[in-house]
Formats: structure tokens, sequence, C-alpha cells
């Protein structure tokens, strides 16, 4: 199939005025300012559009958007999970399986066609034919009451996911937090990313009473936290960080969600490592955290992509991250729309070691792109971020669907 665009955007260095793609089989096969037809070939003319990359969230827990509204933030981080907990008996793997599908396509309406979902209730997953968005499923772990077995839940994870070949899914892992998964659990969840190569994420120095309960002081975790038997590796660690590299709980390449409470002699670690760090801005704002540490991560080369965390705990429930994008840029002004561009296409791209295959529109990559409606003279990049409306149009794996403004 060959589109035929107005303008578009192979890469955030490289634009087509105008711009074509042909895609087979879900790949892009070619991409360039003028291509011909080849005989018999569908041919789709979008002469008012640009064609774009889908935008990728690194960080979403789809199945907590039946929550939007229905919690307050508190005055600690414990305080907001224990009205998660309250909850969670209501959120049936019926209304989290609904939850993931709708948030799917909301995203995918706002220009996101991948997003990492941390991923707690397996019989909501298995319960799924397809999603509107790509999906790299989180499968989170904790052992705060019982050890799960890892290697058994991932070994039926992916069976699952070798039974549904059509749809875009993919598998992730992650240990929920350190104050929640043990440096044992950790060192079990690495093993099993390490054999099938797959990619490992966890929440990481999202709160400051996570500092001090991983530095063995007295915090209001200890209302949430069971007692016994006694977490032994609690105490004298600095930052969360300090944590991770004592118990050796990180694996290269880890994508670590938010880093609020990054302190300046953690980065050398983390930049051995070399971790991206995953911010989302409405829900950082919506706990009223301190300032995020950019300055800090970019002085030390390490990459920084948008995500959007879940409605539970932002007002974005669209997932869109336009959103996520203009409020870092007003809190960050020295950002570029380009740079920004890159926080939700490349740089979550190499994250997941798919920077061949995701986050630009060229030749070999996955059809995964969006048709937005802005002025063909504008700057695209920041034409698209300030807009508001819906793309026109979106593909994932080479599945085009037209999105009508409501």
């Amino acid at each position: 199939m060959l589109i035929c665009a107005g303008a578009l955007i192979e890469s955030s260095g490289q634009i087509h005025r105008p711009g074509h793609l042909r895609m087979e089989h879900g790949i892009m096969t070619q991409v360039g300012p003028s291509l011909d037809p080849q005989v018999g070939e569908e041919v789709l003319h979008l002469p008012d559009l640009t064609l774009a990359p889908g935008w990728i969230n690194l960080h979403a827990h789809l199945e907590l958007s039946s929550l939007f509204e229905e919690l307050t933030p508190e005055k600690d981080f414990p305080s907001w999970l224990k009205q998660i907990l309250a909850r969670l008996p209501s959120l049936n793997s019926e209304t989290r399986r609904e939850s993931m599908q709708r948030s799917a396509v909301a995203a995918l309406r706002t220009g996101t066609t991948s997003i990492m979902s941390i991923t707690s209730d397996l019989h909501a997953m298995a319960g799924l034919t397809s999603t509107a968005s790509r999906i790299w499923w989180a499968l989170e772990f904790m052992d705060i009451q019982t050890r799960p077995e890892v290697s058994l839940i991932v070994e039926r994870s992916m069976a699952w996911l070798s039974r549904n070949p059509a749809s875009a899914w993919h598998l992730s892992l992650s240990p929920h937090a350190p104050y929640t998964a043990s440096p044992k659990l950790y060192q079990e969840v690495l093993a099993s990313c390490a054999i099938h190569k797959i990619p490992f994420t966890t929440h990481l120095a999202e709160s400051p009473e996570e500092t001090s309960l991983l530095a063995g002081n007295e915090t209001s975790f200890c209302d949430i936290l069971p007692k016994e038997p006694p977490r032994t590796d609690f105490g004298n660690s600095q930052s969360p960080v300090a944590w991770c590299q004592k118990n050796q709980t990180l694996p290269e390449g880890a994508i670590l969600a938010h880093g609020n409470e990054l302190q300046p002699s953690d980065l050398p670690y983390l930049k051995e490592r070399r971790v991206t760090l995953v911010h989302c801005p409405t829900s950082h704002e919506w706990f009223g955290r301190k300032s995020f540490p950019l300055q800090l991560l970019q002085d030390n080369g390490i990459p920084v992509c948008l995500g959007t965390d879940s409605p539970a705990s932002s007002p974005n429930l669209p997932l869109d991250l336009r959103e996520e994008v203009r409020l870092f840029r007003k809190k960050y002004s020295h950002i570029s729309p380009l740079e920004a561009w890159r926080m939700i296409t490349t740089i979550p791209a190499r994250a997941l070691g798919c920077e061949s295959k995701l986050g630009t529109l060229q030749t070999g990559a996955w059809a995964d792109w969006v048709g937005w409606r802005v002025p063909l003279d504008h700057d695209p990049f920041t034409a698209i971020l300030e807009s508001s409306d819906p793309a026109e149009l979106t593909c994932v794996a080479g599945m085009i669907t037209r999105h009508e403004k409501i």
C-alpha cells in the first residue's frame, strides 16, 4: 500500500514535502518525497495531512483508568497508596480489562501508538483479544506477602503472546519498587529478562518517604508494609539508587519511572547502567512534588523521556502525551519542541531496543504512524505538539484507523 501525504516526518532531522510511504505486512518498505505506485497497488491520498512517527509512552497504568478523579493527593505518598489499596477489591479483572481497552483507544486518538503498561492482573490480560495501541505488558511483581513464581508467570505470559500473533503485543517485566520487592525478587526478574531478552522497568526514587524507608527510618510506609518477617535490606542506603547498587538490582538499560528524589551521588551508577528515566509531568504536578532533577540528569548524559503514569494520579485521562509535553516545556522553557519530540519518539524507542523499528518513519521500521491535520507550511513539531485535535488517522502494525472529531 502506498500513502501519499502532504508532508512526512521521516526522523527528527528530515522532513519530506510531499511525503510518501509504502508499507507491506506491517513494515515500512519505502519512504521518500516521490514514490510511484506499483501495478495494482492500493494508493491512499492524504494531501492535507502530515505523517509522523507514532509516539511511545514508557510509563502508564492502563488498568487503573477507572479510578480517574476518585482519589486525591495526600500529605505523603503512602497515604495515597492506602487509597489505592482500599479500592483494589472493586477492580476485578473485567473492570481492569475494560480500562485497558478504553485507555489504549484514547491514547491512540491522541497520537500514541506504543505503550508500556504496568500490569498486575494476568486474568485481565488473558481476556483480551486485541488493543488499539501496540502494548508492552510490563508484568508487575511484589513479594510483600508471598513470593511469586517469576519464571512460571513469564512462561505462561509468553505462551499467551504466542497464541495472539496478530496482536502488536510484547512483554516486559517490572518489580514494583524497592519497598515492595526484595533484592531476591529483583534478581529473579533480572534473570528472566536476560534469558528472554525483554525490557526491565521499575518505579524508583519516587517519593521522599521511599528514600527515608530504605535508609532505615520510620515512615508512614510502616502502616502499609508487613512487619514480619522484617526486611534486612532496609537501612544504610543513602538513596533508592544506592540500595539498587548495593543489591545489584538494575540491569544495563533499565527503564526507571519517576526518579524524583535523585541525588548527585546517584548519577555515576545510573550512567554506568545506561538507564533511561521516564518523567510524568502531570502526575508530578498532581502530587505537588519538588522540581524534577532534569538538569542533573542532562549534565550527566542520562536520557529522559516522558510518560503519563495513571489516571488515578493525574488529570490526563486520555493519556495524551501532548499534555505532558506542554506542561514539561512550561516548567523547562529551554526545551525546544524538537527536543520534546525526541522524548516521546527516538529516546523511548532506544530504551526499548527498538530504535530501528519505532520512533521514526524509515525503511524497515514497523508501520506505526499518525496522520495529523496541521498547516503544511508550519514547523510540524510545534504545530502537532500544540494541537488539541485528535489525530486524523493512525496506523499500528499496518492497520489503519480513521478518527472522527466529536
